[in-house]
């Protein structure tokens, strides 16, 4: 995906993006560590109420680049970008934390820290509360909650779990090795509840994109994983976001579904992934003009995503349903050149044609859809949706580009 060429304006409350924490020494278990503390400190900034924080997929865009941080706040539209490397001796961590001010030289604060490797949570805490203190010296210090969350010393596993929640699974081939991975690390930690949500997630995927030999099996799998996982931690946002985009995909729960994601939305304002998962759910409900506004709020939210083809492509559905179809096209064609097997994509794009009286375009990509997904059928589908105007917008240009009823 091509950067934005200009700066993106600044959001109207304090800023602040975590770039990836680097190892100087290249070492692999290190590295895996200063990955987590950048996680970990994202997620508890994102948490704290006032702040704009871009969303780690972004922001981990730049790991392992030398990008000046005027260039990564200009790029990710934000006022301030926090750096920093973690390296180790032994059982000891030393970490160099700077916070930068977009258009000024020397960083607005600099912490060297030394502390035993069981001490990086409380590590975490004060890089936090300092960077709190200098983004937004109005909030409270105490605004930004304290959970206990995963633990930040349990090894490579927990920036392993994160990676596999914030990259997209192209083929049925990849969720299928996904679903095997995030297995062994669930039999590791039983009660952890990350890899219950993020092997429902999988379930999901392989369902909505039509990859799944047995929909009717891997519904009820995803949906006992899902709610295994809320039994396990139901106040965790990023748990209650994988979990009710499942329940509501998979068990068609959308009022149990929708709670859960305003509840995510509700800790974590500045979740993209909550956002768009909240769009998806809003399309079937038949909100499309919400849905639309938590998928732009998704893409401000990051900018530079890898995944960004989807919020484009949900984006192109809510407008669609929304009667917007110009702007809907525009919004398809981006996400189809992104990624141009995500077959959500083409079926949408085939009804926004054929609304736009494009007949022939219609007709082809309808074609092209049917070829990657030739099992599906506009009346099985369909009754995943909650009746409403969009649905039946979206249905009627389906069906007059040639989808299968």
């Amino acid at each position: 995906m091509a950067p934005p060429s200009l700066p993106l304006p600044l959001p109207d409350r304090p800023s602040v993006a975590v770039l990836p924490f680097a190892d100087p020494e290249g070492d692999f278990d290190t590295q895996a560590l200063a990955d987590g503390l950048s996680e970990h400190v994202t997620d508890a900034l994102a948490c704290t109420p006032g702040l704009f924080v871009s969303a780690r997929n972004s922001a981990f865009t730049f790991k392992g680049r030398a990008v000046p941080p005027d260039e990564a706040a200009g790029r990710l539209g934000v006022a301030h970008v926090l750096t920093g490397t973690l390296s180790r001796t032994g059982t000891r961590l030393q970490v160099r934390a700077r916070l930068h001010r977009a258009a000024v030289e020397t960083p607005v604060w600099m912490q060297d820290l030394d502390a035993d490797e069981g001490a990086l949570h409380a590590l975490r805490s004060r890089i936090v509360a300092a960077t709190v203190a200098a983004v937004a010296p109005g909030l409270a210090l105490d605004a930004a909650p304290e959970r206990a969350g995963p633990p930040l010393d349990a090894g490579v596993y927990a920036p392993f779990l994160s990676a596999y929640a914030n990259h997209a699974m192209p083929s049925a081939e990849s969720v299928r090795l996904r679903i095997a991975s995030i297995e062994a690390v669930r039999r590791l930690v039983p009660e952890h509840p990350l890899p219950y949500a993020l092997l429902a997630q999988c379930y999901t995927n392989l369902v909505v994109q039509g990859w799944s030999p047995d929909a009717a099996a891997d519904c009820a799998e995803g949906a006992r994983l899902a709610r295994l996982a809320l039994e396990r931690d139901a106040g965790d946002p990023a748990v209650l976001m994988m979990a009710g985009h499942t329940l509501a995909f998979l068990a068609q729960d959308y009022d149990a579904a929708l709670g859960l994601l305003d509840r995510s939305l509700a800790l974590n304002p500045n979740s993209a992934a909550a956002y768009e998962r909240s769009g998806w759910v809003r399309c079937y409900v038949g909100e499309a003009d919400w849905a639309a506004a938590h998928f732009r709020a998704a893409k401000r939210q990051s900018p530079l995503d890898p995944t960004t083809f989807r919020f484009e492509s949900g984006l192109g559905l809510a407008l669609c349903m929304a009667g917007a179809h110009e702007e809907a096209l525009a919004w398809l064609d981006r996400s189809m050149a992104e990624d141009p097997t995500w077959t959500s994509t083409h079926r949408v794009r085939a009804a926004t044609l054929a609304w736009l009286g494009r007949q022939a375009e219609a007709e082809a990509a309808a074609a092209r859809f049917m070829e990657l997904e030739p099992s599906y059928r506009i009346h099985r589908a369909m009754r995943l949706y909650r009746p409403s105007p969009g649905k039946e917008r979206f249905v009627e240009g389906m069906r007059r580009a040639g989808v299968p009823f």
